[in-house]
């Protein structure tokens, strides 16, 4: 038939691999079929697992095997070509049409990446659930493996990792204990920031939580570098182009537009395309970088103690490089959780791992990790004063001016009334610290000053144009492209009409 593909076994993460140039298919004669074939019935199941990892283990392994047609056909030979690496599994459609992998790890059996089998609930045979394009159906609820880990191995040594984090002496702090303001306390600017990234990670959580394969690995700069300039209040959201319109540094941090290469910084994110987990000694990496008096890293994932131990580490080298006697870092990871550490001279404090996404249970739907980060990362003027320091805040010190003098009010007065575009809007905010104040405290989405949000819609929100001072409806949301080799998505906003919002009210 012509149809190429790859079969493998999976053990200890590592795949024994074999391919097949053509009949690869699940068809009547196909070879997909006579290799799940190979799995015996539930009853000789386990007996039959240990038998095939004694033949994996004894088996003749080779970079590139070349086998005898017939024998891959039939599965005869036991040379397997040997890979950590599992890009193969998913690149259906790149003159491979079928991948099988019996995952003895996951006791699963994984057709074209995608498709989870139970191994202990195999149907007699596949035939009835795939046709030549692959799964025609959802696989039944009852054969469906629902907790599968394709994460590759990592690759530093887990004991030496660990001898160093325990050398620190780290204190936990719940998320409670670091002074994280309630919903209730939060600005306009800061709830708005909560909300966005609610609608960003939506949208972007089913390829973070597919980071295991490569090319969506090398992209986590891209979309952490989204999920932070979304997390960050008053940070304005630009239209297209406007980046190079105001002259802005190419280091400007801003959120959602289309132009390549919009994540400053960040062109070379190599520890993530080339799965190497540690960030110091490049001197050219700015893998690390301070963001309103945080240093901010990325990292793939923070999900076992180990990973935990791992960047908290190399957070801590970079903070005391710093020589400030008091710091704060943050740990953005991909699988949407964080870790935020402080160090006080010698002491080493780090939060747990907290979740960013949304929450059902609570005002907002802000977690605690999310009133955590919107609390370290909001405007320098009012920056969050951890509750163990020693020293009380000190706010920023005024210098005179003019408008220094003047009630809050009457400037939020007098900046309202002006005609505030992206441009007037960037000029004010460096005009002055009391006048930079008012600015921040509602957000700026191109041309709209948003002042309210709409009760009960998700990112509806009332806000002020461009020309006059009457009120309008816009909505803003997160909208990704389809294309994995350009700019994976970008803001969209819209003004909603009074006859749409009644709509969507009576949906």
């Amino acid at each position: 038939m012509g149809t190429r593909g790859f079969f493998a076994y999976r053990y200890k993460r590592l795949y024994y691999r074999q391919y097949a140039p053509r009949d690869a298919h699940i068809g009547s004669y196909g070879r997909g079929q006579i290799f799940l074939g190979l799995i015996p019935h539930v009853s000789a199941l386990q007996d039959w697992i240990e038998d095939t990892i004694e033949m994996l283990e004894d088996a003749e392994t080779c970079e590139q095997c070349d086998h005898d047609y017939d024998d891959v056909l039939f599965l005869k030979t036991h040379r397997y070509q040997t890979t950590y690496d599992n890009d193969w599994m998913f690149v259906v459609g790149y003159s491979i049409s079928w991948t099988y992998v019996i995952d003895l790890d996951n006791l699963a059996f994984i057709v074209n990446g995608y498709d989870y089998w139970r191994l202990d609930r195999l149907p007699a045979n596949l035939i009835d659930y795939y046709d030549y394009d692959g799964l025609k159906d959802d696989i039944p609820e009852h054969c469906l493996c629902t907790d599968i880990d394709l994460w590759p191995p990592h690759d530093f040594d887990e004991e030496d990792c660990q001898k160093s984090y325990e050398a620190l002496h780290p204190a936990i702090v719940p998320a409670a204990e670091w002074g994280a303001p309630t919903w209730d306390k939060l600005s306009m600017s800061q709830r708005f920031s909560i909300e966005i990234t609610h609608n960003l990670l939506h949208e972007l959580s089913p390829s973070l939580t597919q980071a295991y394969i490569p090319y969506i690995r090398a992209r986590i700069g891209e979309y952490c570098w989204d999920i932070l300039c979304a997390s960050i209040p008053a940070l304005p959201i630009f239209q297209d182009n406007l980046l190079e319109d105001f002259d802005l540094s190419p280091r400007t941090l801003y959120s959602g537009t289309t132009r390549d290469g919009t994540r400053p910084g960040y062109p070379n994110m190599r520890s993530f395309r080339t799965n190497q987990p540690f960030k110091i000694g490049d001197t050219r990496s700015i893998e690390y970088f301070w963001v309103r008096g945080c240093l901010v890293t990325f990292c793939t994932r923070l999900s076992e103690p180990m990973f935990v131990a791992l960047e908290v580490t190399q957070m801590l080298r970079k903070l005391r490089r710093s020589k400030l006697p008091e710091s704060v870092g943050i740990i953005l990871s991909s699988q949407q959780t964080l870790v935020v550490v402080a160090l006080d001279g010698t002491k080493v404090r780090h939060s747990p791992v907290l979740d960013i996404r949304a929450a059902s249970d609570v005002p907002g739907g802000a977690s605690d990790g999310r009133l955590l980060l919107t609390s370290l990362l909001n405007s320098p003027s009012h920056s969050l004063s951890l509750p163990w320091r020693t020293r009380p805040h000190q706010p920023l010190s005024r210098t005179s001016n003019p408008t220094a003098a003047l009630p809050s009010e009457i400037l939020q007065m007098i900046i309202h009334c002006a005609d505030i575009d992206m441009g007037t809007y960037l000029a004010l905010c460096r005009a002055s610290r009391s006048i930079r104040s008012v600015c921040l405290a509602n957000p700026q989405v191109g041309d709209y000053t948003v002042l309210r949000k709409v009760p009960d819609f998700d990112s509806i929100f009332i806000a002020r144009g461009l020309g006059d001072n009457t009120e309008k409806t816009i909505k803003i949301w997160w909208q990704r492209s389809e294309s994995l080799y350009h700019s994976h998505g970008k803001w969209k906003f819209q003004e909603v009409s009074p006859e749409e919002l009644t709509e969507l009210e009576e949906e």
